[in-house]
């Protein structure tokens, strides 16, 4: 594990999560992060205001170290790791219904296009 806030990598968080943290303990860092993100405050800050002690002050501190995108990733990673240890179909489900809604999405905004198109606006 790091020695330092310098030294926090994703990766490092995520093992200590996988080893040590409940399901309820990773779900509730995964609020705190995106509580932290919204309100733009810190984690430590969301966790002394929600009262969430059962979360390691030093990962807070890691996590605080992170920059936003870094912080998201962990979310992300955080979520597609509970899905997993859960027997669902985890993070390629994720993958898969990412591309859906985005072919979705494209084809919807391609029709939209031709309909304007064929009304001759």
């Amino acid at each position: 594990m790091p020695n330092s806030l310098t030294d926090v990598n994703p990766n490092d968080i995520i093992t200590h999560i996988e080893q040590n943290f409940s399901r309820a303990q990773a779900i509730g860092l995964n609020c705190l992060v995106f509580l932290a993100l919204r309100e733009q405050t810190s984690i430590a800050y969301q966790s002394k205001e929600l009262g969430f002690e059962d979360i390691p002050e030093q990962i807070i501190a890691w996590c605080d170290g992170l920059e936003e995108d870094h912080l998201l990733d962990l979310a992300a990673r955080i979520t597609a790791g509970l899905l997993d240890n859960q027997g669902e179909v985890g993070t390629q489900y994720l993958y898969d219904l990412f591309d859906e809604v985005t072919a979705a999405a494209l084809n919807t905004k391609s029709a939209q296009i031709q309909t304007t198109q064929g009304l001759g606006k």
